[in-house]
């Protein structure tokens, strides 16, 4: 039975986490259907700055913050700079770059925060997504990983600013790594292989080789790291659905040749 599945609210179909709701931390992963917007982002697309007309766009975010039983308002997001920093959000930091790319989190692509209804979302055309919640402390966290950020472990660094901040102990914390582009579909070229052979020596079944070249893994490569993070394997949900096999679910910029929208990743602690 999977850990993760579709649901569908508000004429959205969106991919969520039920064991974490239970406990009072909401998942969304959404697909590109049910907005607004026009080709070559159509419908669902919840980013600012890829030529969408800005208005299709906040709309489309309402539909979003729909399913979470919340206005835009309380929406935060990050300016996902494909590094590695991860911050703390707090109630001062309500509706940042909800409404406009500009009031964005700067120099961050992870963020972590103990506030209840308080939506952290973050956007994607085939990065990982990566989804983190510590039921004992209340904690949630999610970060944008693209190979840069699987490169610069922002995972392993996620949860240990979790640890450090606030109390968290990483065998309590759970993590779901979202749907992504897959092995299947992410050629990369030799010297980035040799990079990531060096820099992930121990790492098992991440690059792989064939008649035309190398692919590389992202989602097991972040599923190695959390385990080096202290992350119990039975604690770590993996969605295996490649967003650029998929086009009638989700943008993927590989796939389009970076003429896409993005979905939307997005968690909420409940009270």
């Amino acid at each position: 039975m999977n850990r993760w599945t579709w649901q569908q609210l508000h004429g959205l179909e969106y991919i969520t986490v039920p064991s974490w709701q239970e406990k009072g931390a909401q998942v969304v992963f959404t697909a590109r259907t049910g907005g607004l917007s026009s080709q070559p982002c159509h419908s669902l697309n919840l980013a600012l700055h890829v030529g969408d007309d800005p208005e299709k766009v906040v709309h489309n975010r309402q539909l979003l913050m729909q399913l979470f039983g919340l206005g835009l308002e309380d929406m935060v997001s990050c300016q996902q700079i494909h590094g590695s920093e991860v911050g703390i959000v707090s109630r001062k930091d309500r509706s940042s770059g909800a409404y406009s790319d500009q009031t964005a989190l700067c120099g961050w692509d992870g963020m972590i925060t103990d506030q209840t209804d308080l939506a952290l979302a973050t956007f994607y055309a085939d990065c990982i997504p990566l989804f983190f919640f510590d039921p004992a402390r209340r904690v949630i966290a999610v970060s944008h990983s693209g190979w840069k950020g699987t490169y610069l472990q922002i995972a392993a660094k996620t949860v240990q600013a979790m640890v450090k901040t606030m109390g968290s102990v990483p065998g309590d914390i759970q993590a779901f790594i979202g749907p992504g582009i897959g092995a299947c579909c992410y050629r990369v070229q030799p010297d980035l292989v040799q990079k990531v052979k060096d820099r992930f020596r121990d790492f098992s079944d991440i690059i792989y080789e064939d008649e035309h070249g190398y692919t590389w893994d992202l989602k097991a490569t972040n599923e190695q790291i959390l385990m080096l993070a202290g992350i119990p394997w039975d604690n770590i949900i993996t969605c295996p659905l490649c967003t650029a096999c998929y086009p009638e679910r989700f943008f993927s910029y590989r796939r389009d040749q970076g003429q896409t929208g993005r979905m939307g990743a997005a968690i909420a602690l409940r009270k």
